[in-house]
């Protein structure tokens, strides 16, 4: 009888037994790869002495489904670390694998699915001449839409990008974006690799189109804004470059590497951390902090709000600086080169066109205020100079105030310049240079 009550309680014991030596033989794994590849040998270290403590008190005996195990894994690790990269992920049930060729390709072809999603979404222009692009992941195969999609925003007066919900990704989408918002080879943020002991910088790469170097920027995040997206919104916060509207973000700095467990456990492992070149840290933990706090939900409607404020006056800006230099009654040298600067300024943002420089002189003209539409029409024939009408135009006015030599110059100007385009209205500008000299 004694022998079978021993028999009795042995079966009993074993599964028991062998789950918690199974347990233990995962978190010696778990310590050893901590060691070996954690971004934080101090904090490995910290988490390895925590498990030790928590094994000696069998507190994880008590957890039987591999889930709820690895949740308590997870728990544990994360108290120290404060690292929402770092999870351990139980064994996949054995009916989710595939057991035959015909069940791997569903699988699969989920899995493409999965990976591919984000990406470029609604891309739109709101009221204020605001534009504005919902940017749903970070994908190599869109590297090359940023190109296009700057060209398409390059009139805007103020940008909101919309990374609430963008999960992050991979590839240079962050780096070319950031580039037209940022001065060339500015360094972002950089992965520092612990194992490699090993730096990895990037910075703004040169642009096929115009950068937006001043227009007011926006950026929209949510406490689903993760990983890649979230170094996109802290570079360009760090620098001052763009307001952040809405959630604190996820907080997820660390790349990660997946690792092998016995009994089909897995860690996902932090084995590198982003570093600034601003801040010197990164979001870890804490997210990326918005400047303007609102619910996800109503950020867009607060980021049009300011969007269109700001898109105003940096529309107006220019303008209201070259009206009140034209005002004045005397004009210094460095008056003229700034009125050009504004007009080169205000052509490029798309605000004028170039006959409008043209249109602009002669009406300061016909107001009797001719030191006014010299200065406007000496820059269009600098802004301009294969324009035979902007050197022809220039000439009249200063043949009006006087200045005859100079006139002289610019109606020969223009008149070169007509005949080498084989220019339609040559023979005005040839008209206008003859009579000018028969007047001198």
């Amino acid at each position: 009888m004694k022998n079978k009550i021993s028999i009795f309680v042995l079966i009993t014991l074993t599964p028991i037994l062998l789950l918690a030596q199974s347990n233990t033989d995962v978190i010696k794994r778990i310590q050893k790869l901590m060691t070996e590849n954690y971004v934080f040998l101090d904090k490995a270290k910290e988490v390895n002495q925590r498990l030790d403590k928590l094994m000696q008190e069998k507190y994880f005996d008590t957890f039987k489904k591999p889930g709820e195990f690895a949740k308590a894994l997870t728990k544990e690790m994360q108290k120290i670390t404060n690292d929402k990269h770092l999870n351990i992920a139980p064994p996949r049930p054995r009916n989710s694998r595939p057991s035959n060729p015909l069940g791997f390709i569903p699988m699969h072809l989920q899995n493409i699915e999965r990976f591919r999603r984000g990406g470029f979404g609604e891309v739109n222009f709101f009221e204020g001449n605001v534009g504005y692009v919902h940017l749903k992941g970070f994908r190599v195969e869109d590297t090359i839409k940023v190109d296009p999609l700057m060209k398409y925003l390059s009139t805007a007066d103020a940008i909101i990008i919309d990374l609430r919900g963008n999960g992050g990704g991979n590839g240079p989408v962050g780096v070319n974006l950031s580039s037209y918002f940022l001065p060339e080879n500015l360094p972002l943020t950089g992965v520092y690799t612990r194992r490699t002991d090993t730096m990895e910088n990037y910075s703004t790469v040169p642009v096929k189109g115009m950068q937006r170097l001043e227009v007011p920027l926006f950026i929209l995040t949510s406490s689903r804004t993760f990983s890649a997206s979230e170094a996109f919104a802290y570079d360009l916060q760090a620098r001052k470059r763009a307001t952040v509207i809405g959630e604190n973000t996820g907080g997820g700095a660390h790349p990660v590497n997946f690792m092998r467990l016995p009994k089909g456990y897995r860690l996902i492992v932090p084995i590198a951390r982003s570093i600034n070149p601003v801040t010197n840290t990164n979001w870890e933990g804490v997210g990326v902090i918005p400047d303007v706090k609102s619910a996800a939900d109503d950020a867009l409607e607060k980021a049009k709000e300011i969007a269109k404020s700001s898109a105003a006056k940096y529309r107006e800006k220019p303008f209201k600086q070259l009206e009140k230099i034209l005002e004045k009654n005397e004009f210094t040298k460095q008056d003229e080169e700034t009125v050009c600067e504004l007009l080169q300024l205000i052509l490029k943002r798309g605000h004028m066109e170039s006959f409008m420089v043209n249109d602009m002189g002669y009406n300061y003209l016909r107001e009797k205020n001719i030191k006014a539409a010299l200065a406007i029409l000496r820059a269009g024939s600098i802004l301009f100079p294969d324009s035979p009408n902007a050197q022809d135009s220039y000439a009249e006015v200063l043949a009006q105030n006087g200045q005859n030599k100079l006139a002289l110059k610019h109606y020969e100007a223009a008149v070169t310049i007509a005949k080498r385009r084989k220019d339609k209205q040559t023979e005005l500008y040839e008209k206008n240079l003859t009579n000018f000299k028969a007047k001198m």
